[in-house]
């Protein structure tokens, strides 16, 4: 009678254990869900907060651009406050500004296309990231 009340109690002591992995793994795998939602969320937000950025250097009156020439990949800009003509184009994933010497400032990173076109007074700038978010902004700038 012994030997069965041992059995008894190993199993379970087994179900147990066995209910304490199981336990584990469920919350190894919920917790590695919540994380990557957490990251696609503050990836999505940040390339969302970079392009108002891009967007507010465009429309800074620290520049004061006045757009002078318009072409599907680049758009030649002229700031009122420097003097001094820029390039806002798409170069291999990024948008950049560029001078007319040598450098660049990478305003955008991950873009797949980026589109422009004049809108009355203004400019209209459309982005595709690579991830498929799109955004579009309306600056109003002065065209020739």
């Amino acid at each position: 009678m012994k030997i069965s009340f041992i059995k008894n109690n190993r199993r379970p002591g087994y179900l147990l254990v066995e209910s304490m992995i199981n336990l584990f793994v469920c919350v190894l795998a919920i917790w590695t869900i919540i994380t990557m939602t957490n990251f696609m969320v503050r990836t999505f937000s940040s390339q969302t907060t970079d392009f108002y950025a891009a967007i507010n250097l465009l429309e800074s009156d620290h520049f004061d651009f006045k757009v002078l020439r318009l072409r599907n990949d680049d758009v030649l800009l002229y700031s009122l406050a420097t003097k001094k003509r820029y390039h806002m184009q798409k170069y291999q994933d990024m948008l950049r500004f560029t001078g007319d010497n040598l450098g660049h400032v990478p305003t955008l990173t991950n873009v797949r296309e980026v589109h422009w076109q004049r809108s009355g007074r203004g400019l209209i700038t459309s982005v595709v990231f690579k991830n498929g978010e799109k955004h579009q902004a309306y600056s109003r700038l002065a065209v020739k």
